[in-house]
Order: structure tokens, then C-alpha cells, then sequence
């Protein structure tokens, strides 16, 4: 704070004032202290400021564990880390300021540590706290996993488990559904990338017809993606999906136009709430997220870590569980005309 308030020339009690909002700072001096902030890339101490002001301008939101309301991630996570004598906070991020934000929240004092949900590919957040020396688990991956603790779902088994399923039930040409995060904050999500990559490759290594649909988010792309199998991949007798908001879109979009689940196309989700797989008419296969293992072993893993019980990196992949029913079936597809824009 002495360097803010020397490079802003005034005393550290108003630079105090402006952080902390306890005092009226006038504008002209209030704009010189917040342009030495961002110069310096100051970062407030939340815990300095709740003793500054008794303020500690953190809210809890409190929900019983025994209701479901949140991700299975999240209450799993929460009942581990009270069960192991942590409570744990939730803390949104949002937009370019997601990554100091995380480290903000560690080296504060608020939390001793962070779990990382949404990881992508190539996650700033992860430099962010390494170069601030504060612990975390990933509930995912990076590419670059060296060092790292993460937990997450076995996204390459489970999808070449699919591939292999469907593959034994006859289908020769496949199709994979994924979200297009492009040009948004999860541009480089790493489950889709490494799903397709995981796709393509087996497909491939079985010498099967693969197509590869990447759409956004949104009620839309089921019928989008049905649009593009008729354009792209008509001989399609089987979708692999990681696009919860495509299922019931193209589903609904199938049956309207004619096109019987499974007779005609097979279709099986991955890595998703079995519950919504279940909804759909009819209901889809579906290997189930591990959401409760995972948040409860990312929380463990963290705490041992924090407790100074591991010295390797902790690194765990979960695959999702074999499907206990189906709606994937034999093809027929051998003696099925292609998929036309009159079926769909």
C-alpha cells in the first residue's frame, strides 16, 4: 500500500480510504490512487479490509447438503471438505479477471485454498497461482499436467468405450456432437477437445466414417446438428453427444421428421446428469458424469495437500460408468437409405 500511496502522492490513510470505501476521497484524488493501483497491479486484502472497515463484504450462501439444488460437483466437494473440517466457499469468476481473482481469493486469507472448476486447455489461472504459491486441485486438466494436482473425468476411456460399443453393435459411420466454445471464456474447454481428439482417433483406428459437429450452447443446436447430418454425414447411424443442450433438440427434431430413436440412429451422451438423458423420449444411453466422486476427491485432495499428507502431485481420472440401459442398438443402417432433409 506505501507504493500506491507514494506513487500517487498522498498518505497511505487515503489510499486506505479508496480501498476500503470508509471515507469521501475527491474525485481528482480518488482517479490518481486507482491509476496507481492498476499501474502496480495492486490487489486489495480482503482481510485488511474487513478489519479496516468490519465490512468484510463476502456474503454466504448456505443450502443443506441433503438437497441437490447445486452441481453434484459442488455438494460433493462441500460435504467432503466439512467431513474433513473445511467449509467450503463459493466464489463465481467472471471475464478477464477470473484468474487474479482466484489468486486474490487465496492470498487474502479467504480461502487456504481453490478448486478449479471449467478448466481449459491452456488456463492462465493455473500460472497465476503457482506463481503466487497458493495450493489448488484442478477438477480437470490442462495439456501441461507436470506438477499439477487435478481430479478429473477419464474423458479418452469413456469415449473410445462408446466408440467400441457401437462399433460391436454394427455402426460404421459414426457422428460427434460437441460445444463450440469459440470466442467465448471457455474457448480451449478442455472435455470437448479432448473428446473429439479421443473420437477421432478410435474411429479411425477401427477404420470407421467419423463426423465431427461442433456447435454453441443453446436450444437450437439439436435441430442444427440434425440439419448438418443431413448436409455432412447422411449415412450416419450413430451419435456420440458431449452437448447436453443438442439431445433433447435433435431427439425432438428426429421423431417430428419421422427418424425412430434408436431403430434409425442410435444415440448415446457422455460425461452428462444420467437423470437428463432419462427425460428424453425416448431415453437416451448414458454414461454418467462421475460428478460425485469427483467433486469429493477433488476436495480431499486438496485438503491433503494442504495438510502437507502428499508430496507427489495428486492426480486422479475417472471414467465414466458403463451405461446400465441403452438405447443404442443394431444397426440396421446396411439396408437404410441415407438421411435426407425429408426425414429430418
Amino acid at each position: 500500500m506505501q507504493q500506491v500511496a507514494d506513487r500517487a502522492n498522498v498518505s497511505i490513510s487515503t489510499v486506505s480510504f479508496v480501498v476500503n470505501d470508509t471515507k469521501p476521497v475527491s474525485p481528482e484524488t480518488r482517479a490518481r490512487i486507482l491509476q496507481a493501483i492498476d499501474e502496480l497491479g495492486y490487489r486489495r486484502n480482503a482481510a485488511a479490509r474487513t478489519l479496516a472497515s468490519r465490512h468484510s463484504h463476502v456474503i454466504a450462501l448456505m443450502y443443506p447438503l441433503s438437497e441437490h439444488h447445486l452441481s453434484e460437483f459442488v455438494t460433493a466437494a462441500a460435504a467432503a471438505s466439512a467431513r474433513l473440517g473445511y467449509r467450503l466457499i463459493l466464489w463465481p469468476t467472471h471475464g478477464d479477471d477470473a484468474a487474479s481473482e482466484v489468486t486474490s481469493l487465496v492470498k487474502s486469507g479467504i480461502a487456504d485454498g481453490a478448486l478449479l472448476m471449467e478448466v481449459k486447455l491452456e488456463d492462465e489461472r493455473v500460472a497465476m497461482l503457482r506463481d503466487a504459491d497458493a495450493p489448488f486441485v484442478l477438477m480437470g486438466r490442462t495439456r501441461d499436467t507436470t506438477g499439477i494436482d487435478f481430479v478429473d473425468v477419464d474423458f479418452e476411456t469413456t469415449t473410445t468405450q462408446a466408440v467400441g460399443q457401437l462399433a460391436r453393435l454394427g455402426h460404421q459411420d459414426l457422428a460427434l456432437v460437441v460445444e463450440d466454445n469459440t470466442d467465448t471464456p471457455l474457448a480451449g474447454y478442455a472435455p470437448a477437445a479432448r473428446t473429439e481428439q479421443s473420437f477421432v482417433a478410435e474411429t479411425a483406428a477401427r477404420g470407421l466414417g467419423a463426423y465431427v459437429a461442433r456447435l454453441p450452447r443453446g436450444p437450437a443446436a439439436g435441430s442444427a446438428f440434425a440439419d448438418l447430418l443431413v448436409q455432412h454425414a447422411p449415412d450416419t447411424t450413430a451419435v456420440i453427444s458431449l452437448h447436453n443442450d443438442a439431445n433433447f433438440g435433435l431427439v425432438n427434431t428426429l421423431r417430428r421428421r419421422g427418424v425412430q430413436v434408436p431403430r434409425d440412429l442410435s444415440i448415446i451422451t457422455i460425461s452428462a446428469p444420467e437423470r437428463l438423458g432419462a427425460l428424453c423420449d425416448p431415453p437416451i444411453t448414458t454414461y454418467p458424469q462421475p460428478a460425485e466422486e469427483l467433486g469429493r476427491r477433488s476436495a480431499e485432495a486438496l485438503i491433503a495437500r494442504l495438510q502437507g499428507s502428499e508430496e507427489e502431485p495428486i492426480q486422479l481420472l475417472i471414467p465414466c460408468e458403463h451405461p446400465s440401459s441403452t438405447s443404442s442398438v443394431a444397426t440396421a443402417a446396411r439396408d437404410r437409405a441415407p438421411l435426407t432433409g425429408a426425414d429430418l
